[in-house]
């Protein structure tokens, strides 16, 4: 039988240590490789092609999120579950607008954070308690500004806004690159997933709804 393959990617080594332990106790699965940093997994997965990649949120230099912007840019099929401290709304949505397949905390059971990688594993995804909550919330909120004749809201990663602030001063692609320092590739993802929020097909739009809508706190 195949092993599921489990890339993990996590900035405290103790920790990426202990769940190596665990993955590579079950028969059905075990770790193929690790990273300590977005861009360092970035380097390793361009060669390697995993089954699921365990992600932490909050890194130095580059964070879960923009790591697997790019991550998914070369490998759309990719199954990422984010494992987190934080289940704060924004790191959920942001998780899962960026294509991750699931998202737990990590003071789950091992059970749960088993059966998490086997269900990801299946094409599926996996999200629990407070983080499924965080979700519905979310959901019902926009049902209901949708029920009552308006729009379904939408927000920005601090990000994504950061990037939205910059272009709308007029800055380009290699300005906010280096002022934010990260990759202009990431600076690239960020615009199209800001493109496929706002439904509108250039940044000149995107700039204009964002100001409609005073989605920048500057406005």
């Amino acid at each position: 039988m195949k092993k599921i393959g489990v890339f993990l990617v996590d900035d405290h080594e103790i920790f990426r240590n202990g769940l190596k332990q665990l993955i590579n106790s079950e028969a059905d699965m075990e770790v193929t490789g690790e990273a300590s940093s977005g861009e360092d997994a970035i380097q390793q997965l361009a060669e390697i092609q995993p089954d699921v990649i365990i992600m932490d949120i909050r890194m130095p230099g580059m964070n879960g999120l923009e790591t697997s912007i790019q991550l998914l840019e070369k490998n759309p099929r990719g199954r990422i579950l984010f494992f987190s401290l934080f289940d704060e709304p924004d790191y959920v949505a942001a998780a899962l607008e960026m294509g991750a397949s699931g998202y737990i905390l990590k003071d789950t059971s091992n059970k749960i954070f088993l059966s998490a990688i086997r269900t990801i594993h299946q094409g599926r995804y996996y999200f629990i308690g407070e983080v499924s909550d965080v979700l519905v919330k979310k959901y019902l909120d926009a049902r209901q500004t949708a029920g009552n004749g308006g729009t379904p809201e939408i927000s920005l990663s601090r990000r994504e806004e950061q990037i939205m602030r910059m272009i709308s001063q007029g800055h380009n692609n290699k300005d906010i690159a280096e002022s934010l320092n990260i990759s202009i590739r990431t600076i690239e993802a960020h615009r199209m997933n800001i493109l496929r929020k706002f439904q509108v097909n250039s940044i000149e739009e995107a700039v204009e709804y964002s100001r409609n809508n005073r989605l920048l706190k500057e406005d």
